[in-house]
Formats: structure tokens, C-alpha cells, sequence
């Protein structure tokens, strides 16, 4: 089975950039937080990238931007200390050579606030 996704959608903050220390080095994930609009609902997709030629593209990218991501649909799970209750999230990931991000321009909306 194959999993792959694709979305489209308007950047709600700059990117996030975290480093952690690891075996030999350091590997560095830059965030997305995507906003997905149709006429009935706005839905929000977190975006993790640890593929370095998406993440240069992402760190290009600022808020308003209108970004096309493919990626794998990826679920977290981890034990809060302070309730002892698992938790978990949905997420899109970007991994070396396993998906793309696309600048598609600035949103329309966001384009007539800043001409004003």
C-alpha cells in the first residue's frame, strides 16, 4: 500500500526550525502549519520536513504563502508525564527523496492587504 498526500494550502506562520543532536551530528526539521479552505470548513495541517532541499524551499517561504506539499500521512503516539494519558497527532512528513514542496505564490487576500 502506498502512502501518499498531496495538499495545497496558505501558510499561517513562518516555518519553525528545531535541532536536535543526534548519533555523529545534528539533524534539523522545519515546520509548516498549512490552512486548507473550501466553501463549508478551514481545516489545519501540521507539515514536518527533514528532506534538506524541502527544508532550503520552506525557510524561503513567509506567512500568507501559498504552499503545494506531498508527503506521507504520518501519527505520532507518546505518554504525557504529567497525566500518564497517551496522546498523539496526524501529521504530513517530508522525508530525503519521499515528497516535494512548492511556493505557489502569495494568497490573493493577503497580497490586496499589503498593495494597501
Amino acid at each position: 500500500m502506498t502512502n501518499r498526500v498531496t495538499i495545497i494550502g496558505k501558510l499561517v506562520d513562518a516555518p519553525k526550525v528545531r535541532s536536535f543532536e543526534q548519533r555523529g551530528g545534528t539533524i534539523e526539521i522545519v515546520s509548516l502549519w498549512l490552512e486548507v479552505k473550501d466553501e463549508n470548513r478551514t481545516d489545519r495541517f501540521t507539515v514536518e520536513i527533514n528532506d534538506p532541499k524541502a527544508a532550503a524551499t520552506a525557510k524561503a517561504m513567509k506567512k500568507d504563502v501559498i504552499a503545494e506539499v506531498t508527503g506521507k500521512l504520518r501519527h505520532d503516539r507518546w505518554k504525557d508525564k504529567a497525566t500518564n494519558r497517551w496522546t498523539g497527532k496526524v501529521f504530513i512528513a517530508i522525508d530525503p527523496g519521499e515528497g516535494s514542496l512548492r511556493s505557489k505564490g502569495v494568497a490573493a487576500d493577503a497580497a490586496q492587504s499589503e498593495a494597501a
